[in-house]
């Protein structure tokens, strides 16, 4: 079985044509732009590329033509600009025309990849389910809302027949993040010997390997119409960044900023942008985002989708490998 995939040059889409190249797929992967870096990746010789634009309809045709299933990792995933116009292209219209593509073809399945911020986050005691509410409160983050409007009109379309599952992939760590993205934070960390962080909230970080794993397995496994929350552990900010100087051979100077002080800061920000007509990373919305409590429960991936949870410390060290070139353990085999 062949698989048009999209977002291939991102963390978690590199990782998913590996998983799907171990679980006996063939893989065609459709790129706007090729960096140079991804030839890094152990499987890069044995995927497909294609170029192409995921907003455009007869790209993708000519691209899926001879598939018989698609995964769509691909999105602009960046939490700035506020506005949800700035993210239609990418993770809208894009959605649309797979969408599209998947009738047309008369795909087998259809796995969309969005994400675990479109459910309202829980607390450490309660995570959040795929029964939570839709994060209401954080409408004004673009990329959220966006996000979350994609998997609507997803599920509007698996009540039309089409056979789609969606995963809902939570904070990725692991090797191969190129860019980086949600490696940001290790990098930020090995880059700097007093580390400011949010005093308050925490996440739900997953192994990028164990979530590439589950997406594959929703090809097969997933119910029609189902979301999947891929959640692995719950930590709140400050076990994490100990964790990540616990690591390293240079002592890290850990210093939090108390969470009323970033949000107020966020509140400037946003004034900010309305007065130079430009987005900035330090607004409102995304000081909310950072720190709140965002932990969320992966108990029906785990259930439905086989979904495997490395311990968090050695998903941590497999980053910090290799932002530092040094070897990892490496699950890919031929």
């Amino acid at each position: 079985m062949k698989i048009l995939l999209t977002g291939a040059t991102g963390l978690l889409g590199c990782h998913i044509a590996g998983a799907l190249l171990r679980q006996g797929y063939a893989v065609k992967a459709m790129y706007r732009s090729l960096p140079q870096a991804i030839s890094q990746l152990p499987w890069y010789y044995q995927v497909e590329w294609v170029p192409g634009q995921i907003t455009s309809l007869p790209d993708l045709e000519k691209a899926a033509y001879d598939c018989q299933g698609i995964v769509h990792a691909a999105a602009r995933t960046e939490p700035y600009p506020s506005n949800v116009e700035a993210y239609f292209d990418a993770n809208v219209l894009a959605t649309r025309q797979i969408l599209e593509v998947t009738r047309r073809l008369s795909m087998q399945r259809l796995v969309y990849v969005s994400t675990a911020a479109i459910y309202q986050p829980g607390t450490y005691e309660n995570p959040a389910t795929e029964e939570s509410p839709f994060a209401f409160d954080l409408m004004p983050s673009g990329y959220i809302a966006s996000k979350y409007q994609a998997q609507q009109e997803v599920l509007e379309a698996v009540a039309k027949g089409v056979p789609a599952v969606i995963v809902n992939p939570n904070f990725l760590l692991g090797p191969y993040d190129f860019k980086p993205s949600s490696g940001a934070l290790i990098s930020y960390v090995l880059k700097n010997r007093r580390v400011f962080f949010p005093g308050s909230g925490g996440k739900n970080f997953i192994d990028v390997r164990d979530a590439a794993d589950a997406t594959v397995q929703a090809l097969q496994k997933g119910r029609i119409g189902e979301s999947y929350l891929l959640a692995a552990t719950n930590v709140p900010y400050e076990a994490f960044f100990k964790t990540v100087a616990s690591l390293l051979p240079e002592k890290r100077s850990l210093i939090p900023i108390p969470g009323g002080l970033m949000r107020s800061a966020g509140r400037l920000g946003t004034f900010a942008e309305r007065l130079l007509g430009h987005p900035l990373r330090l607004n409102y919305i995304n000081t909310v985002l950072v720190t709140q409590d965002n932990y969320y429960s992966g108990q029906r991936a785990r259930q439905e989708l086989g979904l495997m949870s490395t311990p968090f410390q050695d998903s941590v060290r497999d980053t910090i490998h290799w932002f530092q070139g040094k070897s990892f353990v490496n699950t890919f085999q031929t």
